[in-house]
């Protein structure tokens, strides 16, 4: 059997960057960690892929969607669809924010 893999899409990657330079202007360690814990909860999610919360969304297109909170910094929000071969990254949101309309 293959192993999973996570593919994370640019934007994921762009919402990891600017939360960590949000967290790190604070304290850079915690800046740094979030990245950390972020890459763990990828890793994690492909040993266990339909642990995260179905996403019941507003929009059809959206249906499918999981997501799942980053450890330690549970505001932040893994959104990951997944299939047989892989765990693919779609967005890191923070809790508070209009998910559909981000998604």
């Amino acid at each position: 059997m293959e192993k999973c893999r996570y593919r994370i899409s640019p934007r994921a990657e762009a919402d990891l960057d600017r939360y960590a330079r949000h967290i790190a202007r604070d304290n850079h360690e915690a800046g740094l960690r979030l990245y950390d814990l972020a890459r763990e909860t990828y890793e994690m999610l492909c040993e266990i892929p339909p642990m995260g919360v179905n996403y019941h969304p507003a929009k059809q297109q959206l249906a499918g969607i999981r997501y799942v909170p980053v450890r330690e910094y549970s505001r932040y929000l893994v959104f990951y669809k997944f299939t047989a071969q892989a765990v693919n990254i779609i967005r890191l949101l923070h809790a508070r924010m209009d998910k559909d309309g981000w998604l």
